[in-house]
């Protein structure tokens, strides 16, 4: 008698983005719908300023944060075969930290990050209470160390001495690249929004008086306590800057702007270089939340801002602003003819309905390869619901025809643990292949949190094989 034999052998291997051979083809290339990795990094960490990217040749996964009461800039990475690991589950992460005396802790920016040829560049800026400073790691794609170095770059007093939040930075050419919000003293404070770039030489004075190859100039300004928040910047393709950020109950854009006589700028240096628009304003009875995430997509026009809403009518609503260029319903700007135009499309995107009174929301925004924007945020479904990590983007972004957006759980803990909560401090980015790293925190009650990660990964199928 012949027997038949099926032979069905499936593996699903997890990979590190960057570490996938070209050879292998994932059963499903669709980045959004691959299935997310939750691991713990460390243990009972009071982390401040949470930052993600993937760095190097290799897009190895790397988180940065700073430490309540600590001089330290900590990261952690996973772990390659020059530089073994030391945390995470089961030794995968490698985590250090870098020393720096005069570290002011809660102010580190998020990272910024460049490809060399062999080696890569990591970037942070950070306060000393008297200056910005810029510290800059170089390693080798396979994340051993090659060199590091910092820089002071802006001396706070020549803006009014006192740096709100963090600095935003990006790197371009290998050189810092920042906006800031720094205020002076007094009961009706001035605010000034500082950009800071790069032009060459060494005895520049408008960032620092003993000179640099640094311009700083002011783009706005606001007069009064809390009247302008940290900014959120970034860069499009093109090395064009973009600013988002919170002053007097309006959510600001800030771009250079070459000036029309039907279409003037209004801010910057001269108040003519660059153009300063409202996205959405608040009134008597609706507050404009005084955090603003900005994102940037591979294209100039793929760009949107994550940002919160409060009104008496609604509880206090995440909200996507996305750039449409007219047709929008916020963002009142003029085009070239003079013409007052929408150029953004203001979305409700969630609800936070049951957010602790003594929580803020805590939410981050990246734009994937594909141009989709993706929000990571914290969030309780009921009185009596922990607070979980969710993330959501549009439906388009799973192939859905439908309008909206889809939210997806990434991790928590079920109820009835209300006393433990999990999404603060996130901080999203994307690589190349649109795989996502989240980097967060998870809080219990009288416990300094835990610091956790989520990170995608393609699952990869072997044939079937029949007999």
């Amino acid at each position: 008698m012949k027997a038949k034999r099926a032979i069905f052998i499936t593996l699903a291997t997890v990979l590190f983005v960057g570490m996938i051979s070209v050879d292998a083809a994932p059963s499903d290339i669709t980045a959004a719908n691959q299935p997310w990795s939750v691991q713990l990094i460390r243990s009972e960490e009071s982390v401040r300023n949470l930052s993600t990217a993937f760095v190097g040749a290799f897009q190895t996964p790397m988180l940065s944060y700073s430490k309540v009461g600590s001089h330290y800039i900590y990261r952690a990475h996973a772990a390659t075969s020059a530089v073994p690991g030391n945390c995470g589950p089961n030794n995968t992460w490698y985590c250090n930290q870098w020393f720096l005396s005069n570290l002011v802790p809660g102010t580190v920016s998020e990272m910024a990050t460049m490809q060399i040829i062999d080696t890569h560049l990591i970037q942070w800026a950070f306060s000393t209470g008297s200056t910005i400073r810029g510290a800059t790691l170089e390693l080798s794609n396979n994340m051993s160390y090659a060199t590091s170095s910092y820089q002071d770059l802006i001396q706070l007093n020549k803006f009014g001495g006192v740096l709100v939040g963090a600095p935003s930075l990006q790197i371009l050419g290998g050189h810092y690249w920042l906006a800031a919000t720094i205020r002076g003293g007094g009961d009706f404070p001035v605010h000034q929004l500082v950009y800071m770039y790069f032009q060459g030489g060494a005895s520049n004075t408008s960032c620092i008086n003993s000179g640099s190859g640094y311009q700083c100039d002011v783009i706005d300004e606001s007069t009064g306590y809390d009247s302008m928040g940290a900014p959120s910047f970034k860069m499009d393709p093109y090395g064009t800057p973009g600013i988002a950020y919170y002053k007097s109950n309006n959510l600001m854009y800030a771009t250079p702007h070459t000036p029309t006589i039907l279409y003037p700028s209004n801010c910057g240096p001269g108040g003519n270089t660059w153009r300063c628009v409202s996205i959405l304003a608040g009134d008597a009875t609706s507050t404009v939340g005084k955090v603003a995430k900005l994102g940037f997509g591979q294209e100039w026009f793929q760009k949107g801002i994550a940002f919160t809403f409060d009104n008496e009518m609604i509880p206090v609503t995440l909200y996507y602003a996305k750039y449409v260029g007219s047709g929008g319903n916020c963002g009142a700007d003029l085009n070239s003819s003079g013409t007052i135009i929408n150029k953004f499309k203001c979305e409700e995107v969630v609800y936070f309905n049951y957010l602790n009174p003594l929580e803020t929301p805590s939410f981050s925004i990246a734009i994937d390869p594909q141009g989709f924007p993706v929000m990571a945020y914290n969030y309780s479904a009921g009185d009596y619901e922990p607070t979980n990590l969710y993330i959501t983007y549009p439906k388009a972004r799973v192939g859905s025809g439908d309008p909206g957006w889809m939210v997806q759980g990434i991790d928590g803990v079920p109820a009835p643990y209300t006393e433990i909560a999990t999404g603060a401090e996130a901080a999203l980015s994307f690589n190349d292949a649109g795989l996502g790293f989240i980097s967060y925190l998870q809080e219990e009650e009288s416990l300094p949190p835990d610091l956790k990660i989520a990170l995608q990964y393609f699952k990869i199928y072997m044939p079937v094989i029949k007999k």
